[in-house]
């Protein structure tokens, strides 16, 4: 049978494998062409959750950030420069706030390349049990929480505090979100820049949001965070239990922000990364499951379901894409390699930073996958590396077209902390001075 994908512009179903009618199909076509060349695309980048594996995506960010440099011909070329909406979980969500988070002068606080590099670190630092706990190390994660938070707080504090006063989802560059579990509202949380910008009760500090994002339930302890001006509260444990794989939060968060991105009418207006932490891919026969009780599956099913939700949503997207614009959709993801460095979110020693960064380089030489609507992933005759470069053009192309179109791609709200007093709000959307044309 045909499979059927919608193409994510809400107009029609493209079945695969019948005739359908070529003159509506080049009709169409040279529509959205006029479209996209006047509108132009919003460029997304999302982040996979994954602990130490969290090197993976910031290895490929690295990557990216040199050909971004290299094509552009600007040296001081960053990732935040070309993409307009950055999504993570847990480690991609630290990622995402060292990649976007404004560090006084209108540059981001870190480079591609210092990410990676800051967790490979101090990824020991943070998963350390103190030498007097050792001895009962192996209750800890059962009884109590493994690790305790005061590492990996001092480390976000240390960053994301500046002259006595915390940063916050204000003092982003770009709309960002990043996803937590909220236990006192037994549902997904999800922080965002532009809700920050809107109202101080959906403010939060940053170095509180990654703490929240990346509290992994019997690894820390959960975050108990108060938003800026005290009027939302917020019990937070890791966002990758309900969203590891933010990429849907951050294309719907596009395609009904018509403030931020007035023209985009669809899937063929966005310009997507996704870059994954790894795939386990473990399989089992029935033989070896079919007596299992909840001690033996309490492991395995852990990595099924994040694996599951981050594939689904993979899935799903590169479905809504549809035929015709799925090259714009780029998914990195390491799979089929059960190896201990995949399977050790909280290893890190030297020895599993070197094999994360070994997987990272491999990774950019291997073919890349795509998922099929209805038919699994197959490989692409492209490698990773040449859809990046090629993913780098575009981003080049489309911040260079911005400087000569007429109607404006992205509209940000403005990161200010001045209350609008004609409208009674912050960042009020009706006022132009309130409002950046993204170039």
């Amino acid at each position: 049978m045909p499979g059927v994908a919608w193409d994510g512009g809400g107009e029609r179903c493209h079945v695969y494998g019948e005739q359908g009618d070529h003159d509506d199909d080049e009709e169409e076509e040279e529509e959205e062409i006029a479209c996209t060349s006047d509108c132009g695309k919003v460029c997304i980048l999302s982040i996979d959750g994954g602990g130490m594996r969290g090197i993976i995506p910031g290895r490929i960010l690295a990557y990216l950030e040199a050909a971004l440099k290299t094509r552009s011909g600007n040296p001081n070329a960053k990732i935040a420069d070309f993409f307009d909406v950055a999504a993570g979980t847990s480690v991609g969500g630290i990622l995402t706030t060292m990649l976007f988070t404004n560090d006084g002068t209108g540059a981001p606080l870190f480079s591609g390349e210092e990410t990676w590099k800051l967790i490979a670190e101090k990824g020991e630092q943070i998963f350390k049990i103190p030498r007097s706990q050792r001895a009962w190390k192996k209750l800890r994660g059962i009884m109590t929480p493994r690790y305790s938070t005061k590492y990996l707080e001092g480390i976000l504090k240390q960053h994301l505090i500046r002259d006595g006063r915390a940063l916050t989802l204000r003092d982003t560059l770009k709309p960002v979100l990043i996803p937590c579990y909220d236990l006192q509202s037994a549902g997904p949380f999800l922080f965002s820049r532009a809700d920050a910008l809107d109202c101080e009760a959906w403010d939060f500090s940053l170095w509180e949001i990654c703490r929240a994002t990346s509290a992994v339930p019997s690894f820390f302890k959960p975050a108990n965070m108060t938003s800026v001006d005290g009027k939302t509260t917020c019990t937070a444990i890791d966002g990758g239990i309900v969203m590891n794989n933010p990429t849907a939060a951050a294309i719907t968060h596009v395609l009904h922000n018509k403030i931020e991105f007035p023209n985009v009418r669809g899937m063929r207006d966005l310009l997507v990364l996704s870059l994954g932490t790894g795939q386990f891919d473990q399989t089992y026969g029935y033989k070896k499951v079919r007596h299992w009780g909840a001690f033996q599956w309490a492991k395995p099913i852990v990595k099924i379901v994040l694996d599951g939700i981050s594939d689904i949503v993979d899935h799903t997207i590169s479905m809504s894409f549809g035929r015709r614009h799925r090259k714009n959709y780029v998914r990195v993801q390491v799979s089929g390699l059960p190896d201990r460095a995949l399977m050790e979110m909280d290893d890190g020693s030297q020895a599993n930073v070197n094999s994360l960064i070994k997987l990272a380089d491999d990774l950019l030489e291997q073919k890349s996958m795509e998922h099929l609507p209805f038919g699994g992933r197959r490989p692409l005759s492209e490698s990773n590396m040449e859809r990046l470069d090629w993913f780098a053009e575009q981003l080049v192309q489309e911040q260079k077209a911005r400087l000569h179109r007429k109607r404006p791609t992205v509209m940000l709200k403005n990161a200010t902390r001045d209350r609008c007093w004609i409208h009674s709000r912050v960042s009020c959307a009706i006022c132009e001075n309130h409002m950046t044309v993204v170039t």
